[in-house]
Protein backbone atom coordinates (compact mmCIF):
# COMPACT_ATOMS: atom_id res chain seq x y z
CA UNK A 1 0.00 0.00 0.00
CA UNK A 2 2.55 2.50 0.96
CA UNK A 3 4.20 1.87 -2.46
CA UNK A 4 1.05 2.65 -4.44
CA UNK A 5 1.08 6.07 -2.28
CA UNK A 6 4.26 6.78 -3.22
CA UNK A 7 3.55 6.14 -6.88
CA UNK A 8 0.59 8.28 -6.94
CA UNK A 9 2.41 11.02 -5.07
CA UNK A 10 5.15 11.06 -7.88
CA UNK A 11 2.84 10.75 -10.31
CA UNK A 12 0.78 14.39 -9.03
CA UNK A 13 4.19 15.90 -8.19
CA UNK A 14 5.53 15.25 -12.17
CA UNK A 15 1.85 16.36 -13.71
CA UNK A 16 2.01 19.76 -10.96
CA UNK A 17 5.93 20.16 -12.35
CA UNK A 18 4.39 19.85 -16.25
CA UNK A 19 1.58 22.29 -15.54
CA UNK A 20 3.91 24.78 -14.01
CA UNK A 21 6.88 24.31 -17.24
CA UNK A 22 3.67 25.27 -19.56
CA UNK A 23 2.72 28.21 -17.29
CA UNK A 24 6.36 29.71 -16.80
CA UNK A 25 6.57 29.15 -21.10
CA UNK A 26 3.04 31.02 -21.44
CA UNK A 27 3.74 33.67 -18.95
CA UNK A 28 6.68 34.44 -20.35
CA UNK A 29 5.99 34.83 -24.09
CA UNK A 30 2.86 36.04 -24.19
CA UNK A 31 0.38 37.80 -22.21
CA UNK A 32 -0.49 36.66 -19.08
CA UNK A 33 -2.89 33.60 -18.85
CA UNK A 34 -4.49 31.82 -15.70
CA UNK A 35 -2.46 28.49 -15.37
CA UNK A 36 -6.09 26.79 -16.00
CA UNK A 37 -6.56 28.12 -19.62
CA UNK A 38 -3.18 26.76 -20.12
CA UNK A 39 -4.18 23.44 -18.46
CA UNK A 40 -7.20 23.20 -20.45
CA UNK A 41 -5.39 23.97 -23.95
CA UNK A 42 -2.69 21.74 -23.49
CA UNK A 43 -5.00 18.96 -21.95
CA UNK A 44 -7.11 19.16 -25.08
CA UNK A 45 -4.18 18.95 -27.47
CA UNK A 46 -2.82 16.00 -25.79
CA UNK A 47 -6.66 14.04 -25.41
CA UNK A 48 -6.66 14.95 -29.26
CA UNK A 49 -2.88 13.73 -30.03
CA UNK A 50 -3.60 9.88 -28.17
CA UNK A 51 -7.05 9.61 -29.52
CA UNK A 52 -5.51 10.28 -33.37
CA UNK A 53 -3.75 6.63 -32.76
CA UNK A 54 -6.97 5.07 -33.37
CA UNK A 55 -6.45 3.32 -37.12
CA UNK A 56 -2.58 5.12 -36.99
CA UNK A 57 -0.07 2.70 -37.54
CA UNK A 58 1.33 4.76 -34.60
CA UNK A 59 -1.51 3.68 -32.24
CA UNK A 60 -3.25 5.58 -29.09
CA UNK A 61 -1.48 3.19 -26.82
CA UNK A 62 1.97 4.24 -28.52
CA UNK A 63 0.87 7.56 -28.06
CA UNK A 64 0.47 7.75 -25.02
CA UNK A 65 3.44 6.73 -24.18
CA UNK A 66 5.09 9.02 -26.37
CA UNK A 67 3.05 11.54 -24.35
CA UNK A 68 4.36 10.40 -20.71
CA UNK A 69 8.09 10.75 -22.41
CA UNK A 70 7.21 14.04 -23.29
CA UNK A 71 5.91 15.14 -20.29
CA UNK A 72 9.19 13.97 -18.64
CA UNK A 73 11.37 16.31 -20.69
CA UNK A 74 9.16 19.10 -20.06
CA UNK A 75 9.57 18.43 -16.25
CA UNK A 76 12.97 17.73 -15.85
CA UNK A 77 14.55 19.37 -18.75
CA UNK A 78 15.31 23.61 -19.30
CA UNK A 79 13.51 23.40 -22.31
CA UNK A 80 12.74 26.48 -25.48
CA UNK A 81 9.89 24.71 -26.71
CA UNK A 82 6.40 24.41 -24.92
CA UNK A 83 4.46 21.00 -24.07
CA UNK A 84 2.05 22.22 -26.88
CA UNK A 85 4.74 22.41 -29.35
CA UNK A 86 6.12 18.88 -29.08
CA UNK A 87 2.51 17.34 -29.63
CA UNK A 88 1.92 19.74 -32.71
CA UNK A 89 5.58 18.18 -33.61
CA UNK A 90 5.25 14.99 -33.16
CA UNK A 91 1.79 14.86 -35.13
CA UNK A 92 3.26 16.31 -38.28
CA UNK A 93 5.85 14.17 -38.20
CA UNK A 94 3.56 10.74 -37.63
CA UNK A 95 1.83 11.70 -40.64
CA UNK A 96 3.96 13.29 -43.38
CA UNK A 97 4.26 11.71 -46.55
CA UNK A 98 8.03 12.68 -47.40
CA UNK A 99 11.08 10.62 -48.39
CA UNK A 100 14.30 11.37 -45.80
CA UNK A 101 16.35 11.99 -43.20
CA UNK A 102 14.99 14.45 -39.84
CA UNK A 103 17.10 17.50 -38.98
CA UNK A 104 17.29 19.67 -36.46
CA UNK A 105 19.04 23.35 -36.19
CA UNK A 106 19.48 25.04 -32.69
CA UNK A 107 18.73 22.74 -30.11
CA UNK A 108 19.41 24.61 -26.56
CA UNK A 109 20.18 21.93 -23.92
CA UNK A 110 18.31 19.02 -26.35
CA UNK A 111 15.02 19.07 -24.87
CA UNK A 112 13.08 19.58 -28.27
CA UNK A 113 15.93 17.09 -29.82
CA UNK A 114 15.23 14.37 -27.82
CA UNK A 115 11.47 14.40 -27.81
CA UNK A 116 11.86 14.54 -31.76
CA UNK A 117 14.30 11.70 -31.16
CA UNK A 118 11.72 9.24 -29.53
CA UNK A 119 9.21 10.40 -32.97
CA UNK A 120 12.62 9.40 -35.38
CA UNK A 121 13.08 5.96 -33.88
CA UNK A 122 9.64 5.25 -33.88
CA UNK A 123 9.44 6.16 -37.70
CA UNK A 124 12.75 4.21 -38.38
CA UNK A 125 14.23 7.67 -39.78
CA UNK A 126 17.96 8.98 -39.18
CA UNK A 127 17.55 12.41 -36.90
CA UNK A 128 21.20 14.83 -37.35
CA UNK A 129 20.78 18.00 -34.93
CA UNK A 130 23.09 21.44 -35.94
CA UNK A 131 24.42 23.50 -33.59
CA UNK A 132 27.11 26.01 -32.36
CA UNK A 133 27.11 24.47 -29.11
CA UNK A 134 28.32 28.15 -27.68
CA UNK A 135 24.75 29.84 -28.24
CA UNK A 136 24.33 32.74 -30.43
CA UNK A 137 27.13 34.07 -32.51
CA UNK A 138 27.93 37.71 -32.74
CA UNK A 139 26.13 39.64 -34.76
CA UNK A 140 25.92 43.26 -36.51
CA UNK A 141 22.76 46.04 -35.62
CA UNK A 142 21.00 44.68 -38.15
CA UNK A 143 20.37 41.49 -36.38
CA UNK A 144 20.89 42.38 -32.74
CA UNK A 145 17.86 42.78 -31.93
CA UNK A 146 13.97 41.71 -33.29
CA UNK A 147 10.32 42.37 -32.53
CA UNK A 148 7.88 40.30 -31.85
CA UNK A 149 4.37 40.22 -33.44
CA UNK A 150 2.04 39.75 -30.12
CA UNK A 151 4.32 41.73 -27.79
CA UNK A 152 4.45 45.37 -26.81
CA UNK A 153 7.66 47.36 -27.77
CA UNK A 154 9.19 46.89 -24.31
CA UNK A 155 9.89 42.96 -25.45
CA UNK A 156 11.94 44.18 -28.34
CA UNK A 157 14.52 41.05 -28.38
CA UNK A 158 18.27 41.37 -27.72
CA UNK A 159 20.09 38.65 -29.19
CA UNK A 160 23.08 38.90 -27.44
CA UNK A 161 26.03 36.55 -28.52
CA UNK A 162 26.50 33.24 -26.11
CA UNK A 163 22.69 32.93 -25.13
CA UNK A 164 21.04 29.62 -24.66
CA UNK A 165 24.80 27.83 -24.66
CA UNK A 166 24.53 24.77 -23.75
CA UNK A 167 27.75 22.29 -24.30
CA UNK A 168 27.36 19.07 -26.62
CA UNK A 169 28.11 16.75 -23.97
CA UNK A 170 25.13 17.47 -22.04
CA UNK A 171 23.31 17.47 -24.79
CA UNK A 172 24.09 13.68 -25.85
CA UNK A 173 23.09 13.15 -22.12
CA UNK A 174 20.20 14.83 -22.21
CA UNK A 175 18.91 12.69 -25.30
CA UNK A 176 20.37 9.41 -23.91
CA UNK A 177 18.22 9.93 -20.80
CA UNK A 178 15.06 11.19 -22.44
CA UNK A 179 14.93 10.43 -26.16
CA UNK A 180 16.36 7.72 -28.31
CA UNK A 181 20.47 8.31 -28.85
CA UNK A 182 20.59 5.46 -31.31
CA UNK A 183 18.77 7.45 -34.25
CA UNK A 184 20.61 11.05 -33.11
CA UNK A 185 23.84 12.42 -34.30
CA UNK A 186 25.17 16.18 -34.00
CA UNK A 187 27.48 18.16 -36.33
CA UNK A 188 29.28 21.01 -34.06
CA UNK A 189 30.02 24.40 -35.38
CA UNK A 190 28.55 27.48 -37.23
CA UNK A 191 25.57 27.05 -39.35
CA UNK A 192 27.43 28.76 -42.18
CA UNK A 193 30.18 26.37 -41.75
CA UNK A 194 28.29 23.01 -41.44
CA UNK A 195 25.32 23.60 -43.43
CA UNK A 196 26.61 22.12 -46.50
CA UNK A 197 26.57 19.45 -48.73
CA UNK A 198 29.17 17.21 -47.08
CA UNK A 199 27.07 17.56 -44.07
CA UNK A 200 23.39 17.67 -44.90
CA UNK A 201 21.54 14.78 -45.87
CA UNK A 202 21.03 14.42 -49.58
CA UNK A 203 17.22 14.42 -48.84
CA UNK A 204 15.08 16.05 -45.94
CA UNK A 205 12.01 15.01 -44.57
CA UNK A 206 11.81 17.05 -41.58
CA UNK A 207 13.77 20.20 -40.78
CA UNK A 208 12.99 22.23 -37.19
CA UNK A 209 14.64 25.03 -37.16
CA UNK A 210 14.56 27.66 -33.56
CA UNK A 211 17.96 29.69 -33.89
CA UNK A 212 16.03 33.08 -32.86
CA UNK A 213 18.86 35.24 -35.00
CA UNK A 214 16.54 36.70 -38.52
CA UNK A 215 19.86 36.19 -40.60
CA UNK A 216 20.51 32.67 -39.32
CA UNK A 217 17.08 31.72 -39.83
CA UNK A 218 17.34 32.47 -43.24
CA UNK A 219 20.56 30.90 -43.74
CA UNK A 220 19.22 27.45 -42.87
CA UNK A 221 16.24 27.84 -44.63
CA UNK A 222 17.79 28.95 -47.37
CA UNK A 223 20.49 25.68 -47.29
CA UNK A 224 17.69 23.50 -46.11
CA UNK A 225 14.15 23.93 -48.36
CA UNK A 226 16.12 22.76 -51.66
CA UNK A 227 17.36 19.47 -50.06
CA UNK A 228 13.57 18.96 -48.53
CA UNK A 229 11.40 16.45 -50.39
CA UNK A 230 8.18 16.93 -51.72
CA UNK A 231 5.89 16.76 -49.22
CA UNK A 232 8.46 17.37 -46.36
CA UNK A 233 7.52 19.84 -43.74
CA UNK A 234 9.97 22.68 -42.55
CA UNK A 235 9.21 24.17 -38.73
CA UNK A 236 10.06 27.38 -37.52
CA UNK A 237 10.47 28.39 -34.11
CA UNK A 238 10.74 31.56 -34.95
CA UNK A 239 7.55 32.75 -36.44
CA UNK A 240 6.82 35.24 -34.56
CA UNK A 241 9.52 37.32 -35.23
CA UNK A 242 9.36 40.35 -37.82
CA UNK A 243 12.93 39.95 -39.14
CA UNK A 244 12.99 36.64 -39.71
CA UNK A 245 9.14 37.19 -41.56
CA UNK A 246 10.80 39.27 -43.50
CA UNK A 247 14.05 37.30 -44.45
CA UNK A 248 11.70 34.40 -45.30
CA UNK A 249 9.68 36.24 -48.08
CA UNK A 250 12.57 38.09 -50.01
CA UNK A 251 11.41 38.38 -53.21
CA UNK A 252 14.26 38.07 -54.61
CA UNK A 253 14.68 34.81 -52.62
CA UNK A 254 11.97 33.17 -54.45
CA UNK A 255 12.60 34.50 -57.81
CA UNK A 256 16.15 34.33 -58.07
CA UNK A 257 17.31 31.26 -55.96
CA UNK A 258 14.07 28.85 -55.68
CA UNK A 259 12.46 29.89 -59.04
CA UNK A 260 9.11 29.08 -57.35
CA UNK A 261 6.01 30.70 -55.63
CA UNK A 262 6.31 30.94 -51.51
CA UNK A 263 4.37 28.30 -50.18
CA UNK A 264 1.68 29.20 -46.79
CA UNK A 265 3.68 29.78 -43.56
CA UNK A 266 1.26 28.19 -41.03
CA UNK A 267 0.85 30.26 -38.23
CA UNK A 268 2.70 33.44 -39.44
CA UNK A 269 3.22 35.98 -36.80
CA UNK A 270 1.16 34.09 -34.31
CA UNK A 271 1.96 30.72 -33.92
CA UNK A 272 -0.39 27.57 -33.81
CA UNK A 273 -1.72 28.95 -30.42
CA UNK A 274 -1.74 30.74 -27.65
CA UNK A 275 0.44 28.27 -26.03
CA UNK A 276 2.76 27.75 -28.81
CA UNK A 277 3.24 31.17 -30.28
CA UNK A 278 6.86 30.98 -31.89
CA UNK A 279 5.82 27.74 -34.01
CA UNK A 280 5.28 27.38 -37.48
CA UNK A 281 5.51 26.00 -40.56
CA UNK A 282 5.89 25.52 -44.22
CA UNK A 283 4.90 22.17 -46.80
CA UNK A 284 7.11 21.87 -50.31
CA UNK A 285 5.02 21.18 -53.14
CA UNK A 286 2.66 22.64 -55.90
CA UNK A 287 0.14 19.87 -55.74
CA UNK A 288 -0.61 19.56 -52.03
CA UNK A 289 -4.29 18.50 -51.13
CA UNK A 290 -6.04 19.96 -48.57
CA UNK A 291 -6.78 16.64 -47.11
CA UNK A 292 -2.86 15.95 -46.39
CA UNK A 293 -2.06 19.85 -45.01
CA UNK A 294 -5.17 18.86 -42.54
CA UNK A 295 -3.78 15.38 -41.50
CA UNK A 296 -0.49 17.25 -40.14
CA UNK A 297 -3.00 19.02 -37.43
CA UNK A 298 -3.53 17.60 -34.21
CA UNK A 299 -7.54 18.48 -34.11
CA UNK A 300 -9.07 16.86 -37.15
Amino acid sequence: MKEIFKSAVLAVAKRSALIRSVARFVTHNTSTPSVARVRDTYAYLREKFIANGKGHAIGDEQREEIVARFERIDSEIEIGTSPTDGLFLAEMLLNMEADGEIIECGCFNGGSSAKISIIAHALGRKFTIYDSFEGLPEVDEEFLRDQHCRRSEEWITDWSSGRYAARLDQVRANIAMYGEASVASQVEGWFENTLTQENLPEKISFAFVDVDLANSARDCFVSIWPLLDDQGIFVTHDTAYIKVLQEFYRVELWRDKFKSIPPILFGAGFGLCNESPHIGYMVKGVNLTPDYLKRLTIDK
